[in-house]
């Protein structure tokens, strides 16, 4: 072996030790060298709390990568509805790297009858997806949104208010706090009932815009995340005028 076969040789060795020890982290297979602390457990479902909550007999567990309509607004019902199809059924759970959020509830993925729960509801359109952190199935539960948003299922069901056409985000400024809209119609469009939320769950109600009109709405907390985040405008009826995300 000449000394340049012998360089390239050792410079293989070298990368295939690299991949070895940084894969697993990677890929979030490292969660499987704790296998009794990350192995898939049954549970039993004993209440519905909302469409991504539930109650079982290890705890309350909130569903992983995924956000559903808060109560009293649109789709709300539906999304819890499609997970009381679950209740008083055994399911199984995993967890990912974080184990619990601020309020004690265990963070989770859960399956039934061989279905990935969390990427279904985001399938239907029944939630959008929420991630926060490094998740070992982000790639499975993007595909999953990105199919309901290309078949425009149900919280990506566009608009066909005639004001859909009107109005725009002309800025969206994440440092200083606001956003701004504009009415670009020579005629009064009415916004009762529509709302702008984040990605996570603040919300803000809209006012009426009439010809021309542009408004400033600012947030009184920190709301807009600097590294990321999303912003869905919808009509009464929930479905969707403006998306955004940077």
């Amino acid at each position: 072996m000449n000394l340049k076969r012998f360089f390239i040789f050792c410079f293989i060795i070298f990368l295939l030790s690299l991949i070895s020890v940084y894969y697993p982290n990677l890929t979030g297979d490292s969660l499987l060298k704790n296998p009794e602390e990350f192995k898939i457990e049954n549970a039993s479902v004993i209440k519905i709390i909302d469409g991504d909550t539930i109650e079982t007999d290890k705890g309350v567990i909130r569903l992983l990568g995924i956000n559903t309509p808060e109560k009293n607004k649109p789709y709300y019902q539906e999304a819890k509805d499609f997970l009381c199809l679950l209740e008083n059924k055994t399911i199984q759970i995993l967890r990912d790297l974080e184990d619990t959020d601020k309020y004690q509830r265990k963070l989770r993925y859960i399956f039934y009858k061989n279905e990935f729960i969390n990427a279904k509801i985001l399938e239907k359109g029944l939630g959008t997806s929420f991630m926060v952190g490094s998740l070992r199935y982000e790639k499975k539960l993007r595909k999953a949104e990105d199919y309901a948003k290309n078949n425009q299922n149900i919280l990506w069901k566009e608009s066909q208010n005639i004001c859909k056409e009107c109005i725009k985000l002309q800025e969206l400024n994440f440092e200083q706090e606001f956003f701004i809209i504009k009415n670009k119609c020579n005629f009064k469009c009415s916004l009762e009932g529509w709302f702008v939320k984040d990605d996570a769950n603040h919300f803000f109600k809209l006012k009426n815009l009439g010809a021309n009109q542009i408004q400033n709405y600012s947030s009184k907390q920190n709301i807009w995340n600097n590294a990321g985040d999303r912003f869905f405008m919808r009509d009464e009826k929930g479905e969707l005028v403006i998306f955004y995300e940077y």
